[in-house]
């Protein structure tokens, strides 16, 4: 359709060409009238200009005949040039429109005669509405979608029934004469006349007789169509609305589909690779899998017995076991590879001891034998039960190569069951370090969380006695599991110095002695060191190479005090320092200040000396080896208060240092120190006096004889704190 119009358009405007390039011209009253009716014409009604359109150019590609026809061409001529100029009023203007004519075309573009529509094209000054609007009737018919447009009429066919372009424009042509003769006719009626020149002939002759003129035009305006001016207009108008609407609407489509030919064009140059398509495939496939996996994390195990406890939050002390907890299954794990299912409420009226552990943890598999004594200790009164928490991320294959390992170099296999995969425990009871002991009371209340050191059988002895938990040290959350920026022990806002000392620093693990410098200010700490490293940190010449089993204590020095040298388990021997100086200070100078403070303290300094000192001189007894190791994990149960002192395959210089603790002078042994001691004591060991003591180690095969020892020996002696400055 679009060419067909573009051809239609194209013959109307050179019919009008033709007409126009004639030699002799109207006088310029009857141009005057013909812009004036031209004026009024197609071009208001379509768009409702009122103003007088006198000389206009259209250009095929302007928005107007682009948005009627959707016509493309190209104009090579301007309107301009077409037309003169409306201040040119001489009585014979000289025409300045291009000398464009059917036969001025080249022939290569009339193939077989026939008349090829101009590719550049202009509408100046418009054919009335009427003769427009036959345009929009014809189309408005519906004729061009069934029968093609011919670019030419035959012979015998009715102009004004062939629908081809030559046809619509000789349509236009014709009805633009019939306006001309009837304003002639409605002049001549008036008596003026109008027209003193007229057209004929391609010439410009006077004519006085306004009749001649007026019958020239009926003959040529035979066979024309007539159409009242107010329906062609509602019609054009409707025609107009149509062709704005269906052209808005395009648009809109057009905007639309773009885009989303943009997004799968996008999407497709994605995935158009086969392997970049594979790869997002397996993302997807992965993410999915994760989120899975995160989801199972969240929802409580079967194993750890939580089904249906998500809505529970973290116990403080002296909480009631929630009724779900008791009502739960527990499935318990045994290192032989059974398996038994409990219920939680069958461990109801003991007291309950949960042992957070993991196969990362070195110190929390050591200490499986010792709670292991504590279960045969009070069989009827205590349950141990080890727990695995699900985020130490331990499979039973990884639990199974560990203690293969404990199997083959200790001949040890755990006897105490375990829940694998727990989030209720770890949940109710929190912690972040390992190893942690949950304590349940036997009515059900949780008692708090607990150091692995102090359950022991003299404090649980005493709790199922009087129900009193005072001598369980508490553990809660650690606040410096990376043992670096460790809170002060002291507020040191507004001060100049401070170099202070205490004990044991709860819920803090230990903090290396070294000096932070921050703006210009010092600090140094030593956080929660035994005693007896405190005083080898701060008089290191003095046990240079020196075991500790020669250590010579001064007769005016207490026995709670050399108790405290020889603690390694009870946070009893652990102390804490702070300096802090608004100055920088060196590591050395810092040390002084450290060594000061424990002398302060304990009124007790130490030095190195030389000379000869009364000892016990220790052997073995090779004929009655009774010390000599079964095998067996490493323990060390020397408790006080324990019904049995136990060490076992622990090596000789252990014992010896354990031994030297309970005596009165330096322990010397001559032999090798690679042997390895079984050594049970009774529970009252550590009550009896040291020649009770010398008797019982001797029926073990340890004597101790009186000797005499010369050498180096660190020397603790008592001080006044007036000569520690």
């Amino acid at each position: 359709m679009k060419h067909c119009l573009s051809a239609a358009i194209a013959q109307f405007t050179q019919l009008l060409r033709k007409h126009v390039r004639l030699k002799k011209r109207c006088s310029s009253e009857i141009q005057n009238q013909i812009k004036t009716a031209v004026s009024s014409g197609s071009l208001r009604l379509l768009f409702e200009d009122r103003s007088t359109l006198r000389r206009i150019n259209v250009d095929s590609s302007s928005g107007t005949l682009r948005l009627l026809f959707d016509c493309a061409s190209t104009p090579t001529r301007s309107a301009v040039e077409a037309l003169p100029k409306p201040s040119r009023r001489n009585d014979k203007p000289v025409p300045n429109m291009s000398r464009i004519s059917l036969e001025a075309e080249p022939k290569a573009s009339r193939p077989g005669g026939e008349v090829s529509p101009s590719r550049g094209f202009f509408l100046t000054n418009f054919a009335p509405a009427s003769a427009f609007h036959a345009i929009g009737i014809k189309f408005s018919l519906g004729s061009h979608r069934t029968t093609p447009i011919k670019t030419r009429c035959r012979p015998d066919e009715n102009l004004m029934k062939c629908k081809n372009s030559v046809g619509i424009a000789q349509k236009l042509v014709d009805y633009s004469l019939a306006q001309e003769t009837h304003r002639l006719d409605y002049s001549a009626t008036l008596g003026s006349p109008l027209l003193s020149p007229c057209y004929t002939q391609g010439q410009l002759n006077d004519c006085t007789r306004p009749t001649q003129q007026k019958q020239a035009f009926q003959q040529v305006g035979n066979d024309r169509l007539t159409y009242r001016v107010e329906s062609e207009r509602f019609v054009l108008r409707c025609f107009k609305s149509i062709c704005k609407a269906f052209v808005f609407r395009v648009n809109t489509l057009a905007g639309s589909v773009g885009v989303v030919v943009q997004r799968a064009l996008k999407c497709f140059l994605s995935v158009a690779d086969y392997k970049c398509a594979y790869r997002i495939i397996l993302t997807c496939l992965f993410l999915c899998l994760v989120s899975m996996f995160s989801l199972s994390a969240q929802t409580p195990s079967k194993n750890s017995g939580a089904d249906g406890l998500s809505d529970l939050v973290a116990l403080k002390s002296g909480d009631k076991i929630p009724d779900a907890v008791w009502n739960q299954s527990l499935e318990l794990h045994y290192f032989n590879g059974q398996k038994k299912t409990i219920k939680f409420a069958d461990l109801k009226g003991k007291l309950i001891l949960l042992d957070f552990w993991s196969t990362g943890c070195p110190s929390c598999i050591e200490g499986i034998p010792d709670m292991e004594l504590i279960q045969q200790r009070f069989k009827d009164k205590v349950q141990v039960v080890m727990v695995n928490s699900k985020r130490n991320r331990d499979t039973p294959e990884r639990i199974k190569k560990r203690f293969k390992k404990y199997k083959e170099d200790f001949n040890y296999t755990p006897v105490l069951p375990t829940i694998l995969n727990d989030t209720l425990f770890t949940s109710l009871f929190p912690h972040n370090t390992l190893p942690t002991i949950g304590i349940i009371n036997p009515e059900g209340e949780f008692v708090l969380n607990s150091y692995a050191s102090s359950i022991t059988e003299d404090i649980i002895k005493d709790f199922l006695k009087t129900g009193v938990s005072s001598r369980f040290i508490e553990k809660s959350e650690i606040q410096n599991t990376a043992r670096i920026n460790t809170r002060p022990l002291v507020d040191t806002t507004g001060l100049l110095f401070c170099s202070v000392m205490s004990g044991y620093r709860e819920n803090y693990l230990g903090v290396y002695p070294a000096v932070s410098y921050s703006e210009g200010n010092s600090l140094f700490q030593v956080g929660n060191y035994f005693l007896n490293t405190c005083y080898q940190l701060a008089f290191p010449n003095a046990f240079k190479g020196v075991q500790s089993n020669l250590f010579v204590f001064d007769d005016q020095i207490n026995k709670k005090f050399i108790n405290l040298i020889y603690d390694f388990k009870t946070t009893k021997g652990q102390f804490w320092y702070q300096l802090y100086l608004r100055d920088s200070i060196t590591q050395e100078l810092a040390f002084d200040y450290f060594r000061n403070a424990l002398i302060e303290r304990f009124h007790v300094a130490v030095e190195r000396k030389k000379g000869t000192v009364a000892a016990y001189a220790l052997s073995l007894d090779g004929s009655r080896p009774l010390w000599k190791t079964k095998g067996g994990m490493y323990m060390n149960s020397v408790d006080k208060g324990n019904e049995s002192l136990i060490m076992q395959n622990m090596p000789l210089n252990g014992v010896i240092g354990f031994i030297r603790s309970v005596l009165d002078k330096p322990v010397i042994f001559e032999g090798k120190s690679s042997e390895r001691i079984d050594l049970r004591l009774p529970g009252n060991f550590l009550d009896l006096s040291i020649k009770e003591k010398i008797a019982a180690l001797e029926q073990h095969g340890i004597r101790l004889t009186p000797t005499q020892y010369n050498g180096e020996y660190p020397y603790f002696y008592t001080v006044s704190t007036k000569h520690t400055k």
